[in-house]
């Protein structure tokens, strides 16, 4: 092993231990002391071995809404559970939420990920009227590894041209790779390059992107845009060493050449997997804001949970009070 890689790999591990240790130290927000008006169910099934937890408010007009959460880990340690507290964010205000699992690239390589969230959607379209849910209100919340399969699941057509996953009106994606043959390219300096197979993309593509062109094409969202894909909210922080920020820059750019709606917020000194922890709904972080609205402008604004609500508020809402 040469020395230059001796010294990435050494650089890798220690930017992955200060991101799992900032995480654990982040702090939580205190949880309610009465019992939420929210109903779990767990462990529904899907496909073979595959499980979601679907979280229903109990007091809200009919049909409801549902985002789907699906969690980061590199598309090999992601588990239900890690990410946002689903009850708070947002069953208590009205949405139907589930935490969806999808296969580690460990016991299956690409696609299989994007085959099992497609086949969650196509589930909870299928339990939509046991559950009272809007099957044609769907939207999907990820971060890191979850990001871009929910960009992915978002932005898949049959061979009609016709949605493969129907109801599907917005996404929010936080920190996403998006150009899987240029993550190397947009790495911040000091973050994370992939140098061998420990790197989660060579996991999931079943080897060096690189060698793996036409697979990393396929598996990367901003190669997968048209013009019919439904809105794009990208957070990212400006100081991620996992996945360098320019990567969610390249999709927005490629949105907005498509006439797609696209919103990107940088957000200053966050780094990687900021929504996994409590620490962004104590303290909002300031951004700065790009929107296929005034392609020209940027300005400041606060990440809050209530942003990404009012997002999701706008493009799947039906109901008076929250058009």
């Amino acid at each position: 092993m040469t020395s230059d890689v001796m010294r990435v790999r050494a650089n890798n591990a220690d930017v992955m231990g200060r991101f799992v240790e900032g995480l654990s130290r982040a702090p939580r927000p205190p949880e309610k002391i009465d019992p939420a008006d929210v109903r779990v169910l767990r462990d529904l099934a899907y496909r073979t071995d595959l499980r979601m937890d679907l979280y229903l408010p109990q007091s809200t007009p009919t049909p409801t809404p549902v985002i789907v959460w699906l969690a980061g880990g590199g598309w090999r340690n992601q588990r239900r559970g890690c990410g946002p507290r689903l009850t708070r964010l947002f069953a208590e205000r009205g949405y139907a939420m589930a935490d969806i699992e999808y296969r580690s690239s460990e016991a299956a390589p690409w696609p299989a990920q994007l085959h099992d969230v497609l086949a969650a959607l196509r589930h909870l379209r299928d339990i939509a009227d046991t559950h009272a849910l809007d099957r044609e209100s769907i939207g999907l919340w990820g971060s890191s590894a979850g990001a871009h399969l929910a960009l992915l699941a978002a932005f898949a057509a049959d061979t009609d041209g016709s949605p493969a996953a129907p109801g599907v009106r917005a996404v929010v994606a936080g920190y996403p790779p998006t150009d899987l043959p240029h993550l190397n390219d947009d790495a911040l300096p000091g973050g994370v390059l992939g140098v061998d197979p420990s790197d989660p993309a060579w996991g999931l593509l079943g080897g060096r992107p690189s060698d793996r062109a036409a697979t990393a094409v396929e598996a990367s969202p901003a190669r997968q845009v048209h013009a019919r894909v439904p809105p794009v909210l990208l957070l990212h922080g400006d100081a991620d060493l996992l996945i360098g920020p320019a990567q969610s820059r390249r999709l927005h750019d490629t949105l907005l050449t498509a006439g797609a709606e696209s919103h990107l917020l940088l957000v200053h000194g966050a780094h990687h997997g900021f929504l996994n922890t409590g620490d962004w709904e104590l303290h909002p972080m300031t951004a700065t804001a790009l929107s296929s609205r005034a392609p020209d402008v940027e300005r400041s604004v606060l990440l809050t949970p209530a942003l990404i609500e009012r997002y999701f508020d706008r493009h799947l809402r039906t109901d008076p009070w929250h058009a």
